[in-house]
């Protein structure tokens, strides 16, 4: 089979790959799409703090089960499944609390260098059969493809507490900042304001339910928020995690209110501690998700609320991988899906 592989930093590849055979307790799955992740062109790019070529990508991903491992069942060929693909230990401190997400041994399928799970830029992926979800009916291919992504906003908006009522603020709105704003709207919080630099994402962040969208760029954010809220924020996704964004966030929110760090930061960042002291912030990291959010994120497909056509940019090839992440890349307004 053809598989896409991340060789080195600048440098994407497809390869031909053996057809992977499940062990014991997993199942091969036939990848319909894949997408293409921040994570992954970050890595790529060599800003990926975390995650280092070599590796073989694909962590978002939907498909049909094609082959069971020994010990496995509840499943059948031709099933449409997604992908979970953070792989806890289900043994852990924090395991049995119920929070796989922080499991202290935490693999990935397709966003691992150590390679011990390839992933579903391929013809076939193998996974776990404890991480795979069925697909509604009435969810589409495309939308399955995103719930993987969604369910990390489902989770931040989940683990900020209750939101019914809380005036919020999303900074950045690409991809993981609309569904940050999907995720607020959904857990209950309005209105919502989001910041973005490209007019193109705040026009699409309006029309899926924000009540205004500001270019940071314009000046003294905080000040607008206050006026479009009606006064500070309750809670800020910070879905671009650098030195501006936490800044603004800090500025913007209420005291005693909760920064949510949903993007992954480049590096590390300077956070204004005298006002997290003095205004007794949280300031929360928000790592991926459990079944529980995926459930959910599956559920707002469902219901109609993830609006894939506002979403998906671009459909490519698993042949077009290196064109496909160059595309990704781009400070464009949507998500970019492989084909294989």
């Amino acid at each position: 089979m053809r598989a896409v592989y991340v060789a080195e930093i600048d440098k994407v590849e497809v390869v031909d790959r053996e057809v992977p055979v499940p062990g014991p307790g997993e199942v091969r799955v036939q990848t319909v799409l894949a997408g293409i992740c921040g994570s992954d062109t970050h890595a790529v790019a060599g800003h990926h703090p975390l995650l280092p070529p070599p590796y073989f990508p694909g962590h978002e991903a939907t498909g049909v089960v094609d082959e069971l491992g020994a010990g496995v069942s509840g499943w059948t060929k031709g099933e449409r499944v997604i992908v979970k693909p953070n792989v806890s230990c289900g043994e852990c401190v924090n395991c049995k609390a119920g929070r796989t997400n922080a499991c202290q041994t935490l693999q990935w399928i397709g966003c691992d260098p150590s390679g011990a799970h390839k992933g579903a830029m391929a013809g076939y992926v193998i996974v776990p059969a404890g991480n795979l979800f069925r697909v509604p009916d009435d969810v589409t291919d495309e939308q399955a493809v995103l719930v993987e992504c969604l369910a990390t906003p489902v989770h931040a908006a989940r683990i900020a507490g209750d939101l019914h009522g809380a005036k919020a603020l999303v900074i950045g709105a690409g991809t993981i900042g609309l569904f940050s704003l999907i995720a607020a709207l959904r857990a209950g919080a309005s209105p919502v304001v989001v910041s973005d630099l490209d007019p193109t994402k705040r026009d699409r962040a309006v029309r899926c339910g924000a009540k205004a969208a500001i270019d940071p760029a314009a000046g003294d954010l905080p000040a607008k928020v206050r006026e479009l809220l009606g006064g500070p924020a309750d809670v800020v996704f910070d879905c671009v995690a650098n030195d501006f964004s936490v800044k603004d966030a800090v500025a913007s929110v209420r005291r005693s209110g909760t920064v949510l760090i949903v993007g992954v930061p480049p590096r590390d960042i300077t956070v204004p501690l005298p006002f997290v002291q003095d205004w007794e912030l949280t300031v929360q990291g928000c790592a991926n998700y459990t079944g529980a959010d995926i459930d959910t994120a599956i559920a707002i497909a469902a219901g109609g609320g993830l609006p894939a056509a506002e979403v998906i940019a671009a459909t490519y090839s698993i042949e077009d991988a290196p064109a496909a992440f160059a595309a990704a890349a781009q400070n464009s307004s949507g998500k970019v899906v492989l084909k294989p």
